[in-house]
């Protein structure tokens, strides 16, 4: 069997599994999409967001790049933001960035990919900025500050946007929050946090 067909076999258990417990849990999921967490995390396979919140469908939702970068220019993230604030009035951002997640060792290590090269010039950035603190460190500490170096700067570029601005002058929302998840532990740290409640909280421009 082939990694296709047991993933379509497995879908097909899925559904026989939810129905037996509940036949009436796709109709109720179908109408499930009033989420009020926007999650911002890096592409990967190990970690399940619903899973490690303990969540239900259409509570939380999740977009994922490399690196859990916040990026102006990056039309998809900016499209579900307005999206996220406009019309599901989304309360919470959480950016949260995970231990051996490859974006850092392709950074730590000097990654000779030149799209993902690209891609991660601004956590290079953060590393090249910080590397006299950096460098001396075990690489498992290396890694794990400069994912919350990095999740500290997110947080900030988040609150610069014109869209998270213009959505703080009607409302106390969105709150931001930077999480660390630990796959070693399977516990978050609070790096940062950002409540437009508490304006000498907010980073300026």
């Amino acid at each position: 069997m082939t990694t296709r067909e047991r993933i379509l076999l497995e879908s097909k258990a899925w559904v026989q599994e939810k129905l037996a417990l509940d036949k009436g849990y796709f109709k109720r999921l179908s109408a499930m999409h009033d989420p009020e967490v926007l999650w911002i995390g890096s592409s990967d396979s190990l970690v399940p967001v619903r899973e490690i919140t303990n969540t239900e469908p259409g509570e939380i939702l999740v977009y994922r790049n490399v690196g859990n970068l916040v990026k102006e220019n990056d039309l998809s993230l900016m499209a579900l933001l307005q999206d996220a604030l406009e019309v599901s009035r989304i309360k919470y951002i959480i950016v949260c960035g995970y231990s051996h997640c490859s974006s850092l060792r392709e950074v730590i290590q000097g990654t000779e990919k030149p799209l993902l090269r690209e891609w991660l010039v601004d956590l290079r950035a953060i590393y090249e900025l910080h590397h006299k603190d950096l460098d001396p460190l075990p690489y498992d500490q290396k890694e794990q500050r400069l994912a919350e170096l990095n999740i500290e700067q997110q947080i900030k570029n988040l609150s610069k946007l014109d869209l998270i601005r213009k959505a703080w002058k009607h409302d106390v929302y969105p709150k931001l929050y930077g999480w660390y998840f630990d796959l070693n532990t399977g516990l978050f740290k609070e790096i940062t946090q950002v409540d437009p409640a508490e304006p000498f909280n907010m980073p300026s421009n």
